[in-house]
């Protein structure tokens, strides 16, 4: 009996090292870690300054495949059980439901929240052709629910780690595109596209340092401000720059934006900006 759990073991590890088993449990890192990282923006409460319930369930709805997957991995891992088969048992039943509901939803002439529904399925799509429904070996089967919980936990630690490392980054934006001259950092202070002056560098974080959104009663949603304004003085006046995410720098406002946002200086630009803020 001894030899056969032994020969039944190194099998199940064996079939794990060919490549299509490992390719598959890549995938399915990278799939959760994606789902996990759009879960986290879409709940950022920073757009309306506020959480607001509906997107919040909806959110939840249409992860619930990944996030019942991370629970699962993380009691397995905890109570030291296997439990891939539950896994995927879990978010068989979830697509069921919601391609079943989303389906009497679309129906009713519903289309809104029929899609959300049919979307919420298809995300529990690659978790079902990717994860495994039986391991023998437990060294595969504990790795399986490792990768699962790193997956959904990797992304949320990385994107608090470019938050605070976003302090620094504007920090060297901001002295290399002023030089020696005064300058100041002001951010959004309303919807409404009013700023002030950055008193803790807390505010610069990434996760803070965004533009609100505003609706003015429409379907559209708009945005009035920067993410944030550097302001450097020159003998000829003010120089207006906005921080962009994807150039990560601080690059120059047009003259038709500064008239269009009635943008100007609502901070005080010194030679040392950074070294007076509360630390």
């Amino acid at each position: 009996m001894g030899q056969m759990t032994i020969g039944q073991d190194w099998h199940g590890i064996s079939s794990w090292r060919s490549p299509l088993p490992v390719l598959r449990l890549i995938l399915l890192c990278g799939w959760v870690s994606l789902m996990a990282g759009i879960l986290l923006w879409s709940l950022h409460p920073i757009a309306y300054d506020s959480w607001h319930i509906t997107p919040v369930l909806i959110s939840l709805l249409w992860f619930s495949g990944p996030l019942l997957a991370f629970a699962i991995s993380a009691g397995a891992l905890i109570l030291d059980q296997p439990a891939s088969r539950l896994m995927k048992r879990a978010a068989a039943v979830h697509f069921g439901v919601s391609l079943a509901v989303g389906l009497v939803v679309l129906l009713t002439d519903q289309f809104g929240p029929a899609t959300w529904l049919l979307l919420a399925a298809l995300v529990d799509l690659p978790i079902l052709a990717l994860a495994p429904g039986r391991i023998d070996s437990q060294r595969a089967v504990k790795l399986l629910h490792m990768v699962v919980v790193s997956s959904v936990a990797g992304p949320i630690a990385a994107l608090f780690l470019w938050s605070a490392l976003n302090i620094k980054i504007v920090e060297w934006r901001a002295l290399a595109v002023s030089g020696s001259h005064p300058y100041c950092v002001q951010v959004p202070k309303d919807y409404l596209g009013q700023y002030k002056a950055v008193t803790r560098r807390a505010e610069l974080a990434g996760l803070r340092m965004r533009t609100p959104f505003t609706n003015g009663g429409g379907s559209t949603d708009y945005q009035f401000a920067f993410h944030a304004v550097l302001v450097v003085r020159h003998d000829e006046g003010d120089r207006l720059y906005n921080w962009s995410y994807f150039a990560q720098s601080f690059v120059p406002v047009s003259d038709s934006a500064i008239k269009g946002l009635t943008l100007r200086a609502d901070c005080e630009p010194m030679v040392a900006f950074f070294d007076a803020l509360y630390r």
